[in-house]
């Protein structure tokens, strides 16, 4: 897997959960994007000892809503296309310096999209 999400904080809202956390890519960018598996973060705990209990256990469900942002460095973009489970999202990524070109499927990421601070934030159903 080339995209590995890290949580890194947890807002347990009272219907809804949102996570935060990190996105590190490396490896190969795949034709049409990378998979994105959001059960990656249901295994990880936050800084503050919280966890992602979450309706992903349920594996017809992802994010309600999820963004990723560049936090400084290149303009490159990440946009996400939803999967038929939370463990087979797209992440596709675009050079904004070559018109918004995608990366070159089945090459290498290029060295600013590995250098890139991504971030994401998720907004999950909560367990009742």
């Amino acid at each position: 897997m080339s995209v590995t999400l890290t949580l890194t904080d947890v807002d347990p809202g009272t219907t809804q959960l949102y996570a935060f956390g990190t996105v590190t890519l490396s490896g190969t960018y795949p034709t049409g994007g990378d998979t994105l598996d959001w059960t990656q973060l249901a295994k990880q705990i936050a800084g503050r000892g919280q966890t992602v209990d979450s309706s992903m256990t349920d594996p017809a469900y992802g994010p309600i809503q999820a963004s990723f942002t560049v936090q400084g460095g290149t303009p490159n973009q990440y946009q996400m296309q939803q999967g038929t489970a939370a463990s087979n999202w797209k992440m596709r990524g675009y050079s904004t310096g070559s018109a918004g070109a995608e990366f070159t499927g089945g090459s290498a990421y290029p060295s600013s999209a590995t250098t890139d601070v991504i971030t994401f934030s998720a907004q999950f159903r909560r367990l009742t």
